[in-house]
């Protein structure tokens, strides 16, 4: 049976001050899929889990080009732990972009060398193996599988990126923030989303349909309240908060949970969903916060 571990700093080195950003393991018994992986410390934590379990590879889905979402990326690879890497390649939309921007002093050249130059962290995985969300739909396997963001969405908000006239923001988040890459993952008969730092209008149209979601940028006031409000009615949902932020701007601080059922790693440590979460007795036993 599935079971999703989502890595907490609070016993890293400087977890007050320290911005280890997310790593969320999700082990469906027969495959390992690491959903981000923002500092080398959560990569350790990764590879000695691997060992753990029996997994010599992963595979791994990379959000956005956020370091705290990227940073432990680069020792796992450097391990040789991972099978592929699968995330959104620009590169592949250039001629798309251009076209959206609709800005004559643009060329393919200069939309290129923007795309090397804003998004170098996805630069530095070249000769990994990447492969591209929109070429590749299919299943990561037959518990995980990519959602979004939907491709228009993503083209509109990196082209708004790239033009430069009209600011970096979309829908309360920075561009790269907005588009992060999000994934479905079936736990028994419950599914559960992960965002990512994702926009609300970026799963405004999906969050009703999942039992669990991860609540985007860490926990963020603004968009768990949206998310809180969508799913009012829904009251057996379990949300998770990943925040690992440190002193950093973003998070969970500020985030009222009362009435919710709330798994945060800032005061649970590393938290376990599995089958089991979704049950009444979860709520009973104490394993749910913020209610």
């Amino acid at each position: 049976m599935t079971e999703i571990l989502i890595l907490s700093s609070k016993n890293y080195e400087n977890a007050s001050t320290t911005n280890y950003g997310d790593c969320i393991l999700i082990n469906t018994g027969s495959e390992l899929v690491i959903y981000d992986c923002g500092h080398e410390a959560h990569a350790d934590a990764v590879i000695d889990y691997m060992a753990q379990n029996g997994f010599d590879k992963a595979k791994l889905i990379l959000s956005h080009n956020d370091s705290d979402h990227f940073d432990g990326i680069l020792k796992l690879l450097s391990e040789d732990k991972l099978s592929v890497i699968r995330t959104t390649l620009l590169l592949k939309y250039k001629d798309i972009i251009l076209k959206k921007i609709d800005d004559k002093r643009k060329s393919r050249d200069s939309i290129s060398q923007q795309i090397l130059d804003l998004y170098d962290n996805i630069a530095q995985l070249s000769g990994a193996p990447l492969e591209d969300i929109y070429e590749h739909p299919e299943d990561l396997c037959d518990e995980v599988s990519i959602v979004g963001p939907d491709f228009d969405y993503m083209i509109e908000t990196v082209a708004k990126r790239l033009d430069g006239r009209e600011g970096d923001m979309m829908d309360g988040e920075t561009e790269v923030n907005a588009t992060s890459i999000q994934a479905k993952v079936k736990i028994g008969t419950h599914n559960l989303l992960l965002c990512g730092d994702c926009s609300f209008p970026a799963i405004d149209n999906i969050v009703r349909d999942y039992d669990a979601v991860q609540l985007p940028h860490h926990g963020k006031c603004k968009q768990a309240e949206k998310i809180f409000d969508k799913k009012s009615d829904q009251t057996y949902s379990v949300y998770i908060v990943s925040d690992n932020t440190g002193n950093t701007n973003g998070g969970s601080d500020n985030l009222i949970t009362t009435g919710h059922r709330v798994y945060n790693t800032k005061t649970a440590g590393n938290v376990t969903i599995n089958n089991s979460t979704f049950s009444s007795s979860a709520v009973k036993t104490g394993r749910v916060l913020g209610i």
